[in-house]
C-alpha cells in the first residue's frame, strides 16, 4: 500500500508544495525523503518533528500511516485487540502471552529455548522486548508455541504503538 506516500503528495500539493521542496527544507537528498515515503527507509525523529507542523497533522496520525501500509488489517484489528485485552498494562503483550501459552503447555522459556533451538538468553531478550523479533525467531517462536506468525506481529505491533495509532491505522486499511 501506498497511504503514507499519498497522504503526504496529497497535503503537500494542497499546500503548493511537492515533495523535491519538502527534502530541501529538511536538507535530505529527494531520493532519502522518497525512499522514506514509500516505506523503504524509516523516517528519523529529527525529520519527523520537522515534517508533522508542515503536513498539519499529529504524531499519531502519521505512524497510523506507517502501519498501514506495513500491515494487515487482519493483524491490525488483532493488535488493537490485543492491546484492549492486556492483563497486566506494565508488562508487554508479547511477553504477557508468550508466557501465557507456555503455562498452558507446561514449559518454561529454558524448555521453549531448547525445543526450537535458539540461545535461551537471546530468546529471552526478545520475549521481554529488549531486542526485535527477528523473521527466524518469528518462524521458530510459531511452530514452538503452535500460535500464527500473525499472532506474534500483532502482539508486536500492540507493544509498540499506541491504541489510538493503531485504531487510525485500521480506519485507512478500511
Amino acid at each position: 500500500m501506498n497511504i503514507l506516500k499519498n497522504k503526504i503528495d496529497t497535503i503537500l500539493k494542497k499546500k503548493g508544495l511537492n515533495r523535491h521542496q519538502l527534502s530541501q527544507l529538511f536538507n535530505v537528498s529527494n531520493g532519502t525523503l522518497s525512499k522514506m515515503t514509500i516505506g523503504t527507509k524509516p523516517f528519523s525523529d529529527n525529520i519527523k518533528e520537522k515534517i508533522l507542523p508542515i503536513l498539519e497533522v499529529s504524531k499519531e496520525e502519521f505512524e497510523s500511516w506507517i502501519v498501514a501500509d506495513n500491515y494487515s488489517p487482519e493483524v491490525i484489528q488483532k493488535a488493537i485487540e490485543s492491546f484492549k485485552n492486556r492483563e497486566d498494562k506494565k508488562i508487554l503483550v508479547l511477553t504477557q502471552n508468550i508466557d501465557k501459552i507456555l503455562k498452558e503447555k507446561n514449559l518454561s522459556r529454558t524448555a521453549l529455548s531448547k525445543l526450537i533451538k535458539h540461545s535461551q538468553s537471546a530468546l529471552n531478550c526478545v520475549i521481554i522486548g529488549k531486542e526485535p523479533l527477528s523473521k527466524n525467531v518469528m518462524e521458530k517462536l510459531s511452530i514452538g508455541l503452535e500460535t500464527s506468525q500473525e499472532d506474534l506481529r500483532a502482539w508486536v505491533l500492540a507493544d509498540k504503538y499506541l491504541l489510538k495509532v493503531l485504531e487510525l491505522a485500521l480506519k485507512n486499511r478500511l
